[in-house]
């Protein structure tokens, strides 16, 4: 499951049937605990055979990708299936491999 950091992520979520948009900034703690949460999570996507995309936006270089997505607060972390979102949270690590879990195990 590719880590990719992205400029447009409009194009990467056309492209892709399940991207997992983490919108962050270097000098935000908490998105490093988001960031070590998703890397769990990958590992159990990937066990379960799941094909997913983590696109990550620097808000900082694209501040435009955050104003297009409504992010309002960091990490921002929003689940995209077949380009329509299915979960978003913000803030910190707490209840967001569960979040993500329950919507992808749905499909």
């Amino acid at each position: 499951m590719p880590w990719v950091n992205v400029e447009d992520l409009e194009e990467t979520i056309r492209k892709h049937r399940i991207v997992i948009a983490d919108f962050w900034a270097e000098w935000c703690v908490p998105c490093k605990a988001v960031e070590d949460s998703l890397r769990r999570l990958e590992a159990k996507l990937s066990i379960k055979g799941f094909n997913v995309i983590i696109a990550r936006v620097n808000v900082e270089e694209n501040p435009e990708e955050a104003a297009r997505y409504g992010v309002m607060g960091l990490p921002t972390v929003i689940l995209f299936v077949e380009g329509e979102e299915k979960v978003r949270h913000t803030g910190g690590p707490a209840g967001l491999e569960r979040k993500i879990m329950r919507a992808i195990n749905a499909l």
